[in-house]
């Protein structure tokens, strides 16, 4: 076994496969399982998914991570909002703006936001609010990027990094390219209070969920606005982290442990929506939306399965990789059930659009501000 170049499943002993499979069998902690043993069973099981729970920021160690495509990060000093890419494998990096630091589409002068780090106050962050935490603060930011299909870390010069922060307001999408001195606001056609909670790049173009559920879709090299896409054709009360609250839809308060969380996931050859449905605090089911073009405009239709992809996803992140198996579509899911300020709960759980099987597979109780930002999946 060990000379083999190439070694598949059916060269491993069966009877250690069958061990260690009723150990753990699942894709949070099963492949990591078997690609432990040694190097002929890693490079015969392949990559396997990790769940990132980063370590907590400190004042002695502020350092906020986000993990992008591709072994890419942005990581965030807290203490004066300046960020930088980092390449996991490499450790190749690539200067980025401070967060604060924003100009208008047309290119003019650059502002810069109030931020100030409190370390004495509850470690805390100062904007326009008050974070009384790193993760406060973080809850808050969301990240994308557009990654070029070269693996290098000199790919980065050609990436375009999408951002978004409560802290600018009505702003739209804000993004940067390495290198860059400032954040360029895009336009945000739908004026709301809130910005965005979710976006993706996919196939030349950005697309940005607003906390209402309706979606602002943009040419990437022109940053004009294309379509507006309105929400998924079922009755849905959308929650976000983000804000802190829970959204009216259709003039009808939402129960806080009653609510439809959305990711926006872009798949090869399609961009699709995934509703995670949140009864009593728990996940209870997952719908798939597919994003297609009817004769009144671009719309989200539902769909039994994505296909054969693993989904990969949480309130924050969402990541895939292709499902060898045939099986359909699966999904794991992160739910950090915060039941108060002090106390939360992560569990991951695995769902199954073939035969609607929906199971918990991880949990890690008392988490709070135990992590510099929420779990988050990275594939690579």
């Amino acid at each position: 076994m060990a000379g083999e170049e190439q070694p598949g499943w059916s060269n491993l002993p069966s009877d250690l496969l069958g061990l260690i499979g009723k150990r753990s069998r699942d894709a949070v902690t099963g492949l990591a399982e078997f690609r432990s043993v040694c190097r002929t069973w890693r490079a015969a099981v392949g990559p396997a998914p990790r769940l990132l729970l980063p370590r907590a920021g400190s004042a002695s160690d502020p350092k906020l991570v986000f993990p992008l495509a591709r072994g890419w990060s942005i990581v965030v000093d807290a203490r004066d909002a300046s960020c930088h890419l980092s390449h996991l494998a490499t450790g190749a990096t690539a200067a980025l703006p401070k967060l604060i630091a924003v100009r208008d589409r047309d290119g003019s002068g650059i502002g810069h936001l109030i931020y100030e780090h409190r370390p004495d106050e509850y470690t805390a962050i100062y904007c326009w609010a008050l974070y009384y935490s790193y993760i406060a603060f973080t809850d808050s930011l969301r990240f994308a990027v557009h990654a070029p299909p070269d693996d290098s870390p000199a790919a980065a010069a050609g990436m375009t990094i999408m951002m978004y922060h409560v802290m600018h307001g009505r702003t739209g999408m804000l993004f940067c390219r390495p290198g860059d001195a400032a954040w360029t606001k895009v336009e945000n056609p739908n004026r709301l209070d809130c910005g965005y909670f979710d976006f993706v790049y996919h196939d030349g173009r950005m697309y940005g969920l607003v906390a209402n559920g309706q979606m602002v879709v943009y040419d990437a090299a022109t940053l004009d606005v294309l379509h507006l896409v309105r929400t998924p054709p079922v009755p849905s009360k959308l929650s976000s982290k983000m804000y802190g609250r829970t959204t009216k839809m259709y003039g009808v308060a939402v129960d806080l442990e009653d609510y439809d969380y959305i990711n926006l996931v872009s798949l090869p050859s399609k961009l699709i929506l995934v509703m995670t449905s949140v009864k009593s605090s728990l996940p209870v089911a997952f719908n798939i939306f597919e994003l297609r073009s009817t004769p009144g405009g671009l719309a989200w239709h539902k769909v039994i399965n994505a296909g054969n992809y693993e989904l990969f996803l949480d309130r924050y992140h969402s990541s895939f990789r292709e499902n060898t198996t045939n099986s359909g579509t699966r999904i794991y899911y992160v739910h950090d059930n915060g039941t108060s300020l002090l106390q939360s709960t992560t569990s991951v759980y695995y769902y199954s659009m073939q035969d609607s099987k929906l199971e918990c597979v991880y949990r890690l109780a008392d988490d709070a501000d135990v992590y510099s930002t929420k779990a988050s999946w990275f594939v690579p």
